[in-house]
């Protein structure tokens, strides 16, 4: 029982890791997306 739990615990965790590396890779697509919209504005003006 307590290694079911134990495993659990760690599948949890892992899932964690994994998510904020995906979140930390969305904030720099959402960052180079931000770039490219400010760099295509300083063309328009």
């Amino acid at each position: 029982m307590s290694t079911k739990s134990k495993l659990k615990e760690e599948h949890k965790s892992e899932i964690e890791k994994r998510s904020e590396e995906e979140l930390l890779e969305e904030k720099i697509r959402n960052q180079q997306t931000l770039d490219s919209f400010v760099e295509s504005d300083k063309n328009w003006s």
